[in-house]
């Protein structure tokens, strides 16, 4: 069956022609001069993509957009047409939830092909189960308790503060703490290439990393928005960090005003302040790792458990993660012991040993070409140097003489840097 397509237009020769060169392609198609006709026909027929002008009589065309995004069962995509003057709000509108935008006077080939676009990735979206997101694990009193401070925060928008080290779990929490929100939209990720000025006023719960990395100029935006927000809305602000108010307060780089944000920061414990947990944390791992990813399923014998208890992880729950990933693949028993535990602790070791700081031992296979051979060796070497950094961009552009949007873009390509929920 062809897709059906609505077009929204106050303009009946736009309306009209695109519903002739859409039919001649083979797609349905509904035709509609404004908001209150558009919502009709969305509820009657349920269309599988929107052509929608943005200037209209009564409602325009961002506002019924907003409308229709703010339902999180809505997966309609949604493509916007805008005149040469309305381009910029145009790309906004793209925050907001829209898949593209194409500019008039139309160009048919961009059309057609944005169509194409959108129709794909809303078949690509309908066959994937919803993603799934890492919860906060373990029943420990210092984990309850952290779940009973962030369950007291849901029924507020405030800006909340994270503190915690690399590793441990600073973008689960926020994850946790967003869900428990009484909007049900995705958090948004904020990169620092991006213009924080644009995602003020909020239009979904926006995270921001590490408040470290942030330039003087955007430090200075944030902090105007926390204390003079231009709207009052469901949405929060959830900022983190690696340091704790008095390490923030001693660093040139941050403005005062943003280190005093960081004196009531709720903060997140490291894995040895509860290694009680540990046991409960493998279980869902090794569940999460076979699950999505489809890697082998093995457990954890109670005497590895114990072993793995008593472990130091310098790397914190991150550490832990990617051991676990390690044990699955390593064997083919069912039951991962001690002897294999231990073997795997020294191999992590051996990788990150200090005193092997300023070497890389890196194996690269002859048969590989060149590019397959680069990003090797980029991985690698820009992996060892997150480690020694530890886990902070800022110092990494410092140690690798990368600029910070560069090395973000470098490192999302090699797999390295991930903005959303692990």
């Amino acid at each position: 069956m062809s897709a059906r397509i609505l077009v929204v237009d106050d303009e009946p020769d736009i309306r009209f022609l695109l519903k002739d060169i859409l039919e001649d392609e083979g797609y349905q198609v509904d035709v509609a001069e404004h908001a209150r006709a558009a919502n009709e026909i969305r509820q009657n027929s349920q269309p599988d993509l929107v052509l929608l002008d943005i200037w209209m009589p009564e409602i325009d065309g961002v506002t019924l957009l907003k409308e229709w995004k703010s339902n999180a069962a809505d997966h309609c995509p949604v493509v916007m047409m805008s005149g040469h003057g309305t381009v910029e709000t145009a790309v906004e509108a793209t925050r907001y939830g829209a898949f593209d935008f194409v500019e008039k006077p139309l160009s048919m080939a961009k059309l057609l092909s944005t169509v194409k676009a959108a129709l794909g990735s809303s078949e690509s979206s309908a066959s994937t189960p919803p993603q799934q997101i890492e919860e906060p694990v373990g029943n420990s009193k210092i984990v309850q308790d952290l779940r009973k401070q962030m369950q007291l925060l849901r029924d507020s928008n405030t800006p909340v503060f994270l503190s915690g080290a690399n590793g441990s779990g600073r973008q689960i929490w926020a994850n946790y703490l967003s869900r428990l929100s009484a909007n049900a939209r995705p958090m948004q990720f904020f990169e620092l290439s991006e213009d924080l000025a644009q995602c003020f006023p909020l239009t979904a719960n926006l995270y921001i990393e590490e408040i470290f990395a942030l330039s003087e100029h955007q430090q200075m935006l944030l902090y105007q928005n926390i204390k003079n927000p231009r709207s009052s809305n469901n949405y929060r602000l959830i900022a983190s960090s690696q340091f704790r108010y008095e390490q923030l307060a001693g660093q040139k780089n941050i403005l005062p005003e943003i280190a005093e944000l960081w004196r009531d920061a709720i903060n997140i414990p490291t894995l040895e302040a509860h290694i009680e947990d540990i046991p409960e944390l493998l279980k869902y791992y090794v569940d999460w790792y076979s699950e999505i990813e489809q890697l082998p399923y093995r457990h954890f014998g109670v005497a590895a458990q114990n072993l793995l208890r008593n472990h130091h992880w310098r790397g914190d729950l991150a550490q832990l993660k990617q051991f676990i990933k390690r044990a699955l693949v390593n064997g083919d028993e069912e039951t991962i012991e001690p002897d294999e535990v231990r073997q795997l602790l020294q191999v992590g070791h051996n990788q990150t040993n200090p005193d092997d700081a300023n070497t890389l031992h890196l194996s690269i296979d002859l048969n590989m070409d060149l590019r397959e051979a680069r990003e090797v060796f980029e991985r690698e070497y820009l992996s060892r140097h997150l480690l020694l950094s530890g886990n902070n961009i800022t110092e990494l552009a410092r140690r690798v003489g990368q600029e910070r949007t560069h090395l973000y873009r470098k490192l999302k390509s090699l797999g390295l840097y991930n903005k959303k929920p692990t």
